[in-house]
């Protein structure tokens, strides 16, 4: 029976989304496989020579919402202060719009500029959204009808975190995993084509951050950074695999877990630090835990045998750490930008870094010491929203809702296909 489990577990993992994209796609919150990396290497990387140049610039509406692009069409969303909520595509290449959809959702700034967090996530031809009050849609990719629509707290008696419902569902083979976070329903999986409840368990609150697949030696599921820490559960079932507390104030557990062989890199804000957690089936140690980097809902990436993450939070400046991550010794700090936070994308082995006053930063990617390679400045105001990159193009948006596009497509460098 156990052995059973396991190749059931195994066959949904490999059945995922992540399969049938092209290498240049970045198809989920925080790129393939959720990760912040892309090995795309035709772009401009020397942009001191060559700076980057605005291809376009587009309003979407207010939010946090990063944006996913698939086929060389964009999905993001944006709120109107009016009470509505848009799901939107656009073309990649151009910003023109291709489709919306729209639907009612109180505007509530929530102490920030408001608007939703999560990201559209695509799955062949499918797109699957979730509004901050827990709105979940299935949408078709091409022309945006809808195919189905639950929403969290009524149809699962979920709990709506302080900030609203962030992290972003995870497609996982025929399933979509979402986290109500109410008791008997902190997880939950759903029929990814109808909606269909297929199973709910668990009773921690909901937090701020994805869920993510993880494959390791001795275990294979997916793992949640909910309120009370991170949890592995066997998407087969719901049932637990592993357990490591970790609180935070005000349950702001909000930044991607990064898994290697096992371990899992933690970070949060508030004073809580940074940590690597050890886990196997029954049995779970924190390996190192320090208060070098604080981080309040930005997520770090893995490049070599270093995490690269800007560390800061309401409390303290932004900076771009280096850090072991078997040891979690800081290899290197440097000063980004003028606010508390930003974030951190691998584009190629190169870094690109975007504070949330707004700047973009290339740097390179290693322990030896910070090294620019290119900055620039293509939109004011407050940047919560991790940034996209494909087909040489990187996308990112202000909370105000100013969408831009940074063409570094080398020239001559072949583009995707043709989007009507």
């Amino acid at each position: 029976m156990r052995r059973t489990l396991r190749l059931a577990v195994t066959g949904l993992l490999l059945g995922g989304s992540w399969g049938t994209v092209r290498a240049d796609d970045w198809p989920d919150f925080l790129g393939p496989k959720r990760r912040g990396v892309s090995a795309e290497t035709l772009w401009n990387q020397e942009w001191e020579a060559a700076e980057p140049k605005t291809a376009w610039k587009v309003q979407v509406g207010v939010g946090s919402s990063s944006m996913s692009v698939v086929g060389g069409k964009l999905y993001t969303m944006g709120a109107h202060r009016e009470g509505r909520e848009a799901v939107i595509c656009l073309n990649a290449a151009t910003g023109k719009e291709i489709w919306r959809q729209e639907y009612p959702c109180k505007f509530d700034k929530r102490m920030f500029d408001g608007g939703t967090s999560s990201t559209p996530v695509i799955d062949k031809d499918l797109v699957y959204t979730l509004s901050y009050l827990g709105d979940l849609y299935c949408w078709r990719a091409a022309d945006g009808s809808k195919v189905w629509q639950r929403n969290l707290e009524r149809d699962f008696k979920g709990v709506r975190p302080r900030w609203g419902w962030a992290g972003s569902p995870l497609v996982v083979g025929n399933m979509l995993i979402v986290e109500p976070g109410g008791n008997g329903s902190s997880v939950a999986a759903l029929e990814k084509t109808t909606g269909k409840t297929l199973w709910q368990k668990g009773s921690d609150p909901a937090a701020y951050a994805a869920p993510i697949i993880f494959s390791g030696p001795a275990m294979r599921g997916v793992a949640l950074f909910n309120a009370s820490g991170l949890v592995g559960i066997n998407p087969v079932n719901g049932d637990e695999l592993f357990r490591q507390p970790w609180k935070t104030d005000y349950d702001v557990n909000a930044s991607q877990p990064i898994h290697r062989d096992g371990s899992f890199f933690l970070s949060t804000g508030y004073g809580t630090g940074a940590g690597l957690a050890q886990v196997s089936p029954g049995s779970t140690s924190l390996k190192w835990k320090n208060k070098a980097v604080m981080t309040q809902f930005q997520s770090g990436v893995l490049a070599g045998n270093e995490v690269y993450v800007v560390s800061g939070d309401n409390s303290s400046k932004a900076e771009l750490k280096c850090l072991d991550f078997a040891t979690g010794t800081v290899r290197w700090s440097h000063r980004v930008g003028s606010g508390s936070n930003g974030h951190v994308i691998a584009v190629g082995g190169r870094l690109i870094v975007v504070p949330d006053s707004g700047e973009v930063l290339l740097a390179e990617a290693g322990p030896a010491g910070f090294k620019e390679l290119g900055s620039t400045h293509p939109l004011p105001g407050r940047v919560w929203a991790p940034p996209a990159f494909s087909d040489g193009r990187l996308f990112v948006r202000n909370n105000n809702g100013t969408l831009v596009c940074l063409d570094l497509r080398l020239t001559g460098s072949p583009s995707g296909p043709p989007v009507n």
